[in-house]
């Protein structure tokens, strides 16, 4: 199984609402796929993880590159012969990570997401935590258990799943 970690932005700001139906059109692709994944987004920056096998990461991984919203897509972080996935509750879901108070009480006064995400080097490391974190925090409000049990592909999320912090 591979793991792919990447981060892109937006060409252009997109709504909420917006964001969350990209979500769900990813969510049906990668769940045909069988690929999962989570995303959190802040100021139309993602940082992503796809997870399934290599021929169907690399698959979607191929149309995001075609995808036109997006722009500056960076590999932080690939992981081959993965033993479990570590984002498979959801085919793909969404994160909002919006909330200065949140990044400032994590990581200090005078940080938001915007520059956590856009302005620093993303280091491997920081890059999983910061998904890992997200993504158990969003499978705690739901009750969903962060790692489902069996080869199924993961579930589209609902609307409600796609939390803002």
């Amino acid at each position: 199984m591979l793991q792919i970690v990447f981060r892109s932005h937006l060409t252009k700001l997109l709504s909420y609402t917006d964001i969350q139906r990209l979500c769900l059109a990813a969510a049906r692709n990668n769940r045909k796929a069988g690929v999962s994944g989570f995303m959190i987004e802040c100021g139309g920056v993602f940082l992503v993880s796809i997870e399934g096998e290599h021929r169907d990461v690399h698959g979607v991984l191929d149309r995001i590159f075609q995808y036109p919203h997006h722009d500056g897509i960076e590999i932080v972080y690939s992981e081959e012969n993965l033993g479990r996935r570590r984002f498979g509750a959801w085919a793909m879901n969404v994160m909002f990570m919006d909330d200065d108070v949140f990044w400032q009480t994590v990581f200090g006064s005078g940080l938001s997401c915007d520059e956590i995400l856009l302005h620093r080097t993303m280091e491997p490391v920081f890059a999983l935590g910061l998904l890992a974190m997200a993504y158990h925090y969003a499978c705690s409000r739901t009750k969903i258990l962060p790692s489902p049990v069996g080869a199924r592909p993961g579930r589209i999320p609902r609307i409600s799943h796609m939390f803002r912090r």
